[in-house]
């Protein structure tokens, strides 16, 4: 292998684009981890993992993420010069898998939380070494999948805390008959769509510039910004883009399936919903619905996004059918990034009690105590270092541990012991079982 040599410090640091996790940080991530694994399982998804790295080749597959995203892989051989991949995302390896195991039970609803590897720019919030919470259903068109998918994940983002959110929403086949409409040439539409979806960044006249830029102009231009340009609540927005459309069968498909998810979500109760036309997301996989869940608050912006894609699975398959899909991923890195800043990391460390031995004479009975202490299911240390009874109550302080058990002589010969809460400096001469029973 050749390349920069690296001084001591830099061969001690993470990657670029990597991170270590301290205790503290693992802590909030643990806790966010547990909350979203919770709200999938209440909707009645399973857990399911994938390796690490797949064959390079699944990622340059027809309905895979697209050339444009390739360059991003992380690529490498190995010992038998098979070209391998770290995963990119959790999509596409969901989709691999369920090409060549044809007899799950359908739907298939799937939840994974796992780390997943891009090589692009890093900037705050973006690393090259991330985790991504996906949930999936696979085997249905009906776009009540679509409304549970969406459900879901808004009340991952609720549960979290972040209650101020709306769904966006569009449509591939829409955007298909957009461009019809329009009469972009096939070999323009993806330039049209990278135009479009620059929208929330560069504004109105931003679109209109990078549209030109890529060649299209006079009335293709001026269809597109009209029909992008479209703001109503959802239905009005969807029947105004009706009529400028017409008959087209690719957008009229799309707009039916947006009324039929429209319907669904209204009965689910979830009734803050844009139609926003000028969504594209920017995987070329998507094939049908295609949604985020944003915040109000123009500064957190997207939470998460997904959509439908139907036809990845049976192409990966080798069928003529289709396997449809949809499915959904949170911004974890970015929604984590928000609660460090609103609450910050609150606790240092998961132990619950610090028992405390006065001097080695109590060391057997404190170790006792410790014991029990764990097999009543509370998270406990004891010193390991033989530190005064100063020193190991710093210690506890340090990591903000929330309650001291305090063993000596007198405590062993009465059978009570000190019990200190931490955060308001009570103490109370209790017996085991009662300090088990207060703090369990």
């Amino acid at each position: 292998m050749t390349g920069k040599k690296l001084s001591q410090k830099e061969r001690l640091q993470p990657p670029k684009g990597t991170r270590d996790f301290l205790p503290e940080e693992m802590i909030l991530r643990e806790r966010v981890f547990d909350t979203v694994k919770k709200v999938f399982q209440r909707y009645g998804y399973d857990p399911f993992k994938t390796p690490a790295f797949e064959n390079f080749e699944l990622f340059t597959m027809k309905e895979s993420i697209g050339t444009g995203e390739q360059d991003k892989l992380y690529m490498f051989e190995d010992k038998s010069n098979r070209k391998l991949a770290l995963r990119f995302d959790q999509t596409v390896p969901l989709a691999r898998v369920v090409s060549i195991n044809p007899q799950l039970p359908k739907p298939f609803k799937r939840f994974e939380i796992s780390r997943v590897w891009r090589y692009e720019e890093i900037k705050r919030g973006r690393y090259r070494e991330f985790w991504q919470c996906d949930v999936d259903i696979v085997g249905t068109k009906d776009m009540l999948a679509d409304a549970e998918i969406i459900d879901c994940a808004m009340a991952v983002v609720e549960e979290l805390g972040f209650k101020d959110c709306f769904m966006r929403i569009n449509n591939r086949n829409l955007l298909s008959g957009m461009m019809q409409f329009a009469g972009i040439p096939k070999d323009k539409v993806q330039d049209a769509f990278r135009a479009i979806d620059k929208l929330d960044k560069v504004g109105i006249e931003g679109v209109e510039k990078e549209l030109e830029s890529r060649g299209i102009k006079g009335k293709q231009k001026e269809k597109l910004l009209k029909i992008i340009g479209i703001k109503f609540g959802p239905k009005k927005a969807l029947a105004k883009a009706k009529d400028l459309i017409g008959s087209n069968k690719e957008g009229s498909e799309g707009i039916r399936e947006l009324e039929d998810l429209l319907d669904n979500l209204e009965a689910i109760g979830r009734m803050n919903i844009v139609v926003d036309l000028s969504m594209v997301r920017g995987l070329d996989y998507y094939t049908s619905t295609i949604f985020e869940i944003m915040s109000k608050d123009q500064k957190i912006g997207s939470l998460a996004g997904g959509g439908r894609y139907d036809k990845m699975i049976g192409a990966f398959a080798g069928s003529k059918e289709e396997i449809p899909a949809v499915g959904i991923a949170l911004g974890i890195e970015r929604i984590i990034e928000l609660l460090k800043e609103r609450d910050g990391a609150r606790n240092k460390s998961v132990t619950k009690v610090f028992v405390i031995r006065v001097n080695d004479d109590v060391k057997k009975d404190c170790l006792k105590v410790v014991q029990k202490l764990r097999q009543a299911g509370i998270n406990t240390q004891v010193d390991l270092m033989g530190r005064n009874l100063r020193s190991q109550l710093d210690y506890a302080n340090s990591l903000g541990i929330p309650y001291v058990v305090v063993v000596g002589k007198e405590e062993v010969k009465s059978r009570k012991y000190k019990l200190k809460d931490m955060a308001t400096g009570e103490e109370k001469q209790i017996t085991l079982e009662e300090i088990i029973s207060r703090i369990a």
